[in-house]
């Protein structure tokens, strides 16, 4: 395959279809935007931070349940079936919180209901249709339509400050339900295709590890315990953002505004990394990002002024996570049971973010401030830059 045969009309599609579908998913609007609408919450019905937040921990508790499920139906039927059919009932999920009661238990329902509603659109079914179209330029292809996350940190904050300002966070929740059916839905459906049998001439687009004899692998369990770190931190740290910023003395605004810039660093990072992990040993870069979220957090909590300096670090950090994590799939492990392993860790990233959200919230209920928590979460990013020293080359290369 020469290089510029990879970007085929069928290819670039697709990655813009997945920019879009993940711009406006559940992995931005129920985890990394919901932090916005924890204040008006709380203030409306007297719930306690960590009551509200509890919300996002739900969701990377049910992603550890929908994540292999998803990795299944995906490499059964096709990531587009499952991610057109998930769009409607995601927007529905979300339309329903316009009606929410003063009800903890009906709040927590409709957050169990959400990433069940939504499983095809986290970002393992975009990143499988994107994949089967990309062999050399692979981390660059999965960056770019990684960054469709990024684009959504960026956006979507600032609709739900817009909404919420001009009228109510119920609001805000029905305009984002509208956007994802009237705009995702037609734009996934016009730009989402699957490779066809000899569609494509990767030469190893047949060969992989099959997911038995993959799950029994040292690499299998580096993997999970380093992304199980990386999500003990970096998603916790991100939820709490804009509590943690106003708390400092930052305004609503301004914390919404570094929210949004956030979303613009992980933007950039998506793209930027998914080029550099192409030509250089991925591991070894998530080394340096995690290093860069470590600082981060020291910064959160002695230098709080500094919020823009680790709102960027923070972005690189989770700009380089799924890229990182969709291209050492593929290099380790091929493309057989792509779906079903990245679904995995994927859950597994996501159980730690759930303990790291409610645990970083109640750090903060207890101290009456997030420095532990941001401490601790520094000590466990740089844990995870000892363990990702040791992982080993890959098995699977580049077709040449």
């Amino acid at each position: 395959m020469t290089q510029s045969s990879e970007w085929r009309k069928e290819g670039v599609l697709t990655t813009f279809g997945s920019v879009v579908g993940l711009a406006f998913g559940p992995s931005v609007i129920a985890i990394l935007a919901i932090s916005p609408f924890i204040p008006p919450i709380e203030a409306e019905f007297g719930w306690s931070r960590v009551q509200v937040s509890l919300a996002a921990t739900i969701v990377s508790y049910m992603v550890v349940f929908v994540s292999p499920l998803q990795g299944f139906l995906v490499d059964r039927f096709g990531p587009r079936k499952v991610i057109l059919t998930s769009i409607p009932l995601f927007s529905l999920g979300l339309a329903s919180l316009y009606w929410l009661p003063d009800s903890l238990p009906v709040y927590y329902t409709i957050w169990v209901l959400i990433p069940l509603f939504s499983i095809g659109l986290w970002p393992l079914g975009y990143l499988q249709a994107v994949s089967q179209w990309f062999e050399k330029k692979l981390g660059l292809a999965l960056g770019c339509a990684n960054a469709g996350i990024g684009v959504g940190s960026t956006l979507v904050p600032l609709i739900i400050a817009g909404l919420i300002a001009a009228y109510d966070w119920r609001t805000a929740f029905l305009g984002l339900a509208m956007i994802v059916l009237f705009v995702t839905w037609p734009v996934t459906f016009f730009t989402i295709r699957e490779a066809k049998p000899g569609e494509v001439d990767h030469h190893n687009v047949a060969l992989g590890t099959p997911f038995s004899d993959a799950i029994r692998e040292p690499v299998f369990f580096m993997l999970c315990a380093a992304f199980f770190l990386l999500g003990l931190t970096a998603t916790s740290l991100v939820t709490q953002q804009v509590p943690l910023l106003i708390e400092a003395g930052w305004s609503q605004t301004e914390a919404s505004f570094v929210q949004a810039l956030f979303g613009f660093a992980l933007l950039f990072a998506r793209v930027f990394i998914g080029f550099i992990i192409d030509h250089f040993f991925a591991p070894r870069v998530m080394q340096i990002v995690s290093v860069g979220g470590a600082i981060a957090c020291i910064l959160y909590a002695l230098v709080p002024d500094a919020g823009i300096i680790s709102a960027v670090l923070l972005g690189f950090l989770l700009g380089a996570e799924f890229d990182v994590l969709a291209f050492l799939i593929k290099r380790y492990f091929g493309n057989i049971a792509y779906g079903r392993l990245y679904g995995v860790i994927f859950g597994v990233f996501y159980l730690g973010s759930g303990l790291g959200i409610v645990g970083l919230a109640a750090i903060r209920q207890t101290f009456g401030n997030y420095d532990s928590g941001l401490f601790i979460a520094a000590g466990i990013l740089l844990g995870c830059v000892v363990l990702t020293a040791f992982f080993p080359g890959y098995r699977y290369r580049a077709a040449t």
